[in-house]
């Protein structure tokens, strides 16, 4: 009987390595994967310990890490928080001047069309943007354009 459980074991403990080496995963959502692969709680719940205590999982630096990105790809507050409240985070934090950040990097990269107050803040605002950083942005934005006219 204890090798039938040792064997239980290594298989859900097998198959956490394999699905972490593919991509990393929240503790949340590798438990649930792992529950619906049929292993048991009992079981999973030791192989999340056992993963957390060798550093293989971390929320927190999975959670900035997406911060991170979707800062970059331009994505608001609620975009990132929806993403992370499916994979099982409910906390996240991101302040005004990141968020600011991210809209300045969405305008930077997808928004063509005449820039008037109207059509950034319809813009920002479609996305998710708090109005304080569509705000922020928008008289940012307006200072790079008057610099640029002001010298071509």
């Amino acid at each position: 009987m204890k090798q039938i459980l040792e064997a239980m074991d290594s298989n859900v403990k097998s198959y956490a390595y394999k699905l972490l080496s593919k991509k990393d995963y929240f503790k949340e959502e590798l438990k649930n994967k792992l529950l619906r692969k049929g292993f048991e709680e009992s079981q999973v719940e030791e192989v999340i310990k056992h993963l957390e205590s060798q550093g293989l999982l971390n929320d927190e630096k999975l959670k900035e890490r997406y911060k991170e990105i979707y800062i970059n790809k331009g994505k608001s507050y609620l975009k990132l928080r929806n993403s992370l409240y499916r994979k099982g985070i409910t906390e996240v934090e991101l302040s005004e001047d990141e968020e600011l950040k991210s809209a300045l990097n969405l305008l930077k990269k997808s928004f063509k069309k005449e820039k008037t107050f109207e059509n950034v803040v319809k813009f920002l605002k479609n996305r998710g943007f708090r109005y304080s950083v569509i705000k922020k942005a928008i008289e940012i934005m307006l200072k790079e354009e008057e610099w640029l006219k002001s010298y071509t």
